[in-house]
């Protein structure tokens, strides 16, 4: 009996290793993935990246973070869930904004993304229930090739797929009650003044807990910058 408990040991402790490996590969995998695609921006522009996609819209950072991220758009919710921005099958998927949005056009825009232990893609995005971390990381900033914005956290909370803070079309009334509601649920609190003249863009993911209908949040002010042409 002992022998057969330490062959079924040693077979789990296998297969155990096995997923952590086969994960840390998978992490490494999208790092360097991503890397490549920093590497062409900064060395010459944006539009470079997206004649590899056109479905390449923008690219998203926050300073002093590992999100530094091209953004995609395709005709569904799905697909860049399991690709990379060279449309290849990838554990780690894309940061993709939300099929129904103008982006940055529409009073709501969703962007969506894995949330990786490793910090990538929206890894640090729960980090943002954090009062001190919401306030050392106050502004996203999202650019396309022509234009710029800062992206004003102003509300951060976990959420469940029961309330549906995905809405994308709003009357005057509803987007003023959408805000008060958002507000009233976030942890944190941020000096950002929004009214229903405003854009907001939402950061969504999943959260590590076993429980699929959980979701952390990160609302956002969108302010234009001045334009890079």
């Amino acid at each position: 009996m002992r022998r057969i408990f330490r062959v079924v040991s040693g077979i789990v402790m296998i297969i155990c290793a096995g997923i952590i490996i086969r994960y840390f590969f998978s992490y490494e995998k999208v790092e360097k993935e991503l890397e490549n695609a920093r590497q062409i921006v900064e060395q010459s522009e944006l539009a470079s990246l997206q004649q590899q996609n056109d479905h390449i819209i923008g690219w998203l950072t926050l300073e002093n973070t590992r999100l530094n991220n091209p953004v995609l758009q395709r005709d569904d919710n799905e697909y860049y869930l399991t690709h990379n921005y060279l449309d290849e099958k990838s554990r780690g998927g894309s940061i993709f904004a939300d099929f129904r949005n103008e982006v940055m056009e529409d009073r709501h825009t969703i962007f969506y993304g894995h949330v990786l232990r490793n910090g990538t893609m929206f890894g640090d995005l729960p980090k943002f229930s954090e009062q001190a971390y919401a306030e050392a990381h106050p502004v996203f900033y999202y650019e396309t090739n022509d234009k710029r914005y800062a992206l004003h956290v102003f509300a951060a909370y976990e959420a469940t797929t029961d309330f549906y803070y995905i809405e994308t079309q709003f009357t005057d009334y509803t987007y003023t009650q959408y805000l008060e509601e958002i507000q009233q649920r976030s942890d944190i609190k941020l000096p950002v003044q929004v009214t229903p003249n405003d854009k907001i863009v939402t950061l969504s993911t999943c959260t590590t807990s076993q429980n699929d209908k959980e979701r952390f949040v990160v609302h956002a002010k969108v302010v234009e910058l001045e334009n890079k042409r």
